[in-house]
């Protein structure tokens, strides 16, 4: 009876043992997932150099234009930008005149996420030379005779292209950069518009 009792006890603690050690080795592993998680693998900002330049360390990734900026959901390309005093078509009346200077981004944005967003115009604003923040015109894009996608949904894997135009005093063009921000995060870069 006692060799039967030895038994039992050995392998209630040989189950016990393994259930502790089960136990340990599953906090590991979550503990190693969550932090791989945590570390960015691959969802972190990104810059893509497309002749721009890319570059930036830090947190905050900051690309050039023709570089594709990707952030968690949202990637962002400056295909193009330019200086105007003036936009819109002036012999039928839809035209404005800047208070600075108009600065007109061309841009491309991609929805990388399974799920629609909506493009909103505080996700992308201009920071000027001077450290100020600009937002989009309304005036000047409704008299923009290019598309705007400011307040248009963006399907999944879908890519959008349009023009947003800011209106800065002419000392605040150089070193000029767009901030973005993703559209699913609060994740956030830096484009520098080459002024």
């Amino acid at each position: 009876m006692e060799e039967a009792t030895g038994g039992v006890v050995s392998t209630v603690v040989k189950v016990g043992l393994g259930i502790v050690l089960g136990a340990v080795l599953l906090v590991a592993g979550c503990g190693a997932l969550l932090a791989v998680g945590l570390s960015g693998s691959g969802d972190g900002p990104s810059v893509e150099e497309g002749g721009g330049g890319g570059g930036g360390g830090g947190k905050q990734k900051t690309a050039s234009v023709g570089d594709k900026l990707t952030l968690e959901g949202t990637s962002y390309e400056v295909t193009d930008v330019s200086e105007k005093a003036s936009i819109g078509d002036k012999s039928i009346g839809l035209d404005e005149q800047a208070n600075g200077v108009f600065v007109v981004v061309k841009l491309e944005l991609t929805n990388r996420k399974p799920e629609p967003a909506t493009i909103l115009e505080d996700n992308i604003r201009l920071i000027g030379g001077n450290g100020k923040n600009y937002s989009v015109s309304d005036d000047a894009i409704l008299a923009l005779d290019d598309q705007t996608f400011a307040f248009e949904e963006i399907q999944p894997d879908n890519t959008e292209d349009g023009s947003l135009v800011y209106d800065v005093p002419k000392s605040a063009t150089s070193g000029a950069k767009l901030q973005v921000e993703d559209l699913f995060s609060s994740q956030k870069g830096q484009i520098r518009l080459g002024l």
